[in-house]
């Protein structure tokens, strides 16, 4: 690598830890004071940096938060992902799979509960989502189209391990993708639900429900649900 390759992989991986930094630091806030109260000043002292450095990574405190939703899918289609590649069944990837959902859900369980109880956030979405008006200057829709394709290529690696099950026979012949779908709503419902809950659900036994509820549809007729 030339010093001139040596500089520019330096300056990608210092913006990339300042890029990180700050989202961090907006769930921190976020956190503590709801959307509505939090400002990109309690970011910068959050983070530890000035206003303006803020300002030149996110624009406003809109697409900051969406920044913070496209990691989210980023995070969870990397886990997905790393899964998909292991040698197992494909049974055993969907179980897993399963289960790193529901963990990343409780790893955010704070802030996607100040989100969703939040009117300020609340109100930002439907106008975002709606389409009725620009949510900030300069989203223009390219945000939650963005969003969109982040959400979808999740389900596509999902989709992905459906069709390995079926093509070794460990699944019948269904929508690979219309499956995922469904199974992500099923996630989303349940973590959701648990989000006005003080008590910690037991993520492997609730990943192994989920499952087996998946399994009765999707399973070859003839065959059990365990392992061979």
């Amino acid at each position: 690598m030339s010093p001139a390759e040596l500089r520019r992989e330096r300056e990608r991986r210092r913006r990339k830890e300042c890029h990180d930094t700050i989202l961090r630091a907006a769930e921190t806030v976020i956190t503590r004071k709801g959307y509505s109260a939090a400002t990109m000043d309690d970011v910068a002292r959050e983070a530890q940096f000035s206003k303006a450095t803020v300002y030149k990574y996110f624009p406003s405190k809109s697409e900051l938060v969406l920044e913070i939703m496209l990691h989210y899918f980023e995070v969870v289609g990397e886990r997905v992902k790393a899964i998909r590649k292991e040698r197992m069944s494909a049974r055993e990837k969907l179980r897993r799979s399963i289960r790193v959902v529901l963990e990343f859900y409780e790893e955010k369980r704070n802030i996607s509960r100040v989100l969703m109880m939040d009117q300020g956030m609340l109100k930002f979405l439907r106008i975002f989502v709606g389409g009725g008006q620009k949510a900030s200057p300069s989203s223009d829709g390219k945000e939650f189209r963005l969003l969109m394709e982040r959400r979808r290529g999740v389900h596509t690696i999902g989709a992905k391990i459906v069709e390995e099950g079926i093509s070794r026979k460990e699944f019948r012949r269904v929508d690979p993708l219309a499956t995922v779908t469904f199974i992500d709503a099923v996630i989303h419902g349940y973590a959701h639900g648990h989000f006005w809950v003080d008590q910690t659900p037991d993520l492997g036994e609730t990943a192994d429900m989920i499952f087996g509820f998946v399994l009765n549809g999707i399973k070859r007729p003839g065959t059990s649900g365990k392992e061979t």
